[in-house]
């Protein structure tokens, strides 16, 4: 029993003569509910009832109620009306154009109209709560999250899709833990449905990210998302999506095509060519490092290039957008170095490369996209490990220490060169003096052997009494 979009704390008794002749959707539910071995009621399919006329829908307001009395369903067509009558004020072809124009879905609890007193505000409340659960107007998350409807979840689940819901009772009593976390999720399916507009099994695995998206947007915590979305695939719902909530947030590794796509690119056949590449660099790349070649060529170089220079479509680039290219990619956005632009510089230079000798290959696929690479070999010769340094005038006097040295070991521009004929600190003063006699440190040095410890006579008083019976 409902009182204002409320529901009634005692429940109807059993034992109720009016409930003896015919059995409620909430009575069948719940018998469903406890006897899990019963067969599922049959299937109710929800009709969206937004263009239906408005006696109509005041009629059908007065069926929600259970056993209600003649007092009781004047009440409810009295509250359906009044709110019926607020929305006709707004234009709209259906209720739910004209709840959308009416602003309640911005406005949360202070919706409907202004200046409304505490009883006329529990009869909006409570004829709302029976649009909802004839589905005439489908509220937003926003205000399903702002709203306190007492009982409107409740209503809406005993005359809709009662086999379904009762079902997912069942199994959340089962796996679900205490009696709060269950409601939560099953109110949880139940806002999906109403926003949606869908049935509890055709629900996807999108309408449970827009949902937890606008959760996020709320500021209201998750809890019992993971459970609701555990107990849809149980029913039957959210098919073909993982077995998890966790695993869906995972969506795995993407292809060389998605890689690309995360990017806005305006040119089709440039985008093509860069799926392709990455492609066959897919073979021998793991996947760590694709998704940081697609971010430096997609997201670096080419869309960089369509952002300044709008229409561009060659990799045949100008000396005059290579250069300006390159001069911003050593700067971040907000203005600070970047320190990878190496790399970057690096990967165009090898993608350019490798489409050159692609087309030597395969010049069917890869000779239209065969250009001069923009960068030169000068452009990344002090980030490559082992090259000579660029000449000077003090090259000769120091020459280039091979492609096995590292070059942080180089002798820095000005600093102080290291004698050439220091001796080695081999050990004792004798050996050095030695070396600069010129004899061989080998045969020169001999260790002076260790003289053993001397016996240190111990104090008569220190010295430990034998027990009888030890040597010791």
């Amino acid at each position: 029993m409902t009182r204002h979009g409320r529901t009634a704390r005692t429940p109807t008794s059993a034992d109720d003569p009016a409930l003896l002749g015919e059995p409620s959707p909430l009575s069948l539910s719940i018998a469903v509910a406890e006897r899990p071995d019963a067969p599922p009621l049959p299937a109710r399919a929800g009709v969206s009832r937004a263009g239906v006329s408005r006696a109509e829908l005041v009629g059908l307001a007065g069926g929600l109620l259970s056993a209600p009395t003649g007092a009781q369903r004047n009440r409810s067509h009295a509250a359906t009306g009044v709110v019926l009558d607020w929305l006709e004020t707004f234009p709209g072809s259906d209720w739910q154009d004209r709840w959308i124009l009416s602003g309640s879905d911005e406005q949360g609890s202070g919706w409907g109209p202004s200046g409304l007193s505490s009883g006329r505000r529990a009869r909006f409340t409570a004829g709302l709560g029976a649009l909802l659960a004839l589905r005439a107007v489908r509220p937003s998350y926003r205000w399903l999250f702002a709203s306190r409807m007492l009982g409107a979840y409740d209503l809406y689940r005993r005359h809709n899709q009662t086999a379904t819901f009762a079902r997912l009772h069942h199994w959340l009593t089962e796996h679900g833990g205490c009696d709060e976390y269950t409601s939560e999720a099953l109110n949880l399916v139940t806002r999906m449905v109403i926003v949606t507009g869908k049935d509890v099994l055709d629900l996807d695995l999108a309408d449970v990210t827009a949902y937890a998206q606008a959760r996020r947007a709320s500021g209201r915590p998750l809890a019992a998302l993971p459970l609701a979305y555990q107990a849809l695939r149980a029913v039957g719902g959210l098919t073909g999506a993982p077995a998890t909530l966790a695993q869906s947030r995972s969506p795995g590794k993407l292809t060389p095509a998605q890689l690309v796509d995360r990017y806005p690119i305006a040119d089709r056949a440039v985008r093509d060519v860069l799926v392709h590449y990455l492609a066959e660099r897919a073979a021998v790349l793991d996947y760590a490092s694709l998704v940081n070649q697609s971010q430096m060529l997609v997201a670096l170089f080419w869309t960089d290039l369509e952002r300044h220079h709008p229409g561009i479509c060659s990799l045949n680039l100008p000396d005059d957008v290579a250069q300006a290219w390159k001069q911003r990619i050593h700067t971040l956005p907000d203005g600070r170095p970047r320190l990878n632009c190496h790399a970057v510089l690096l990967a165009v230079r090898c993608f350019y490369l490798d489409l050159r000798q692609w087309s030597l290959e395969d010049p069917a696929r890869w000779a239209p996209w065969a250009a001069p690479c923009p960068i030169r070999e000068a452009d990344v010769r002090s980030y490559v490990k082992g090259d000579p340094p660029a000449p000077g005038p003090d090259a000769a006097a120091h020459p280039h220490p091979g492609p096995g040295a590292s070059p942080t070991r180089r002798r820095r521009p000005g600093a102080r060169p290291a004698v050439p004929d220091r001796p080695a600190r081999w050990p004792g003063h004798r050996t050095r003096r030695a070396v600069h006699r010129g004899a061989d440190p080998v045969s020169t040095h001999r260790p002076r052997p260790r003289p053993l410890a001397a016996h240190r006579a111990v104090p008569h008083h220190r010295r430990r009494k034998r027990r009888s019976g030890s040597p010791f």
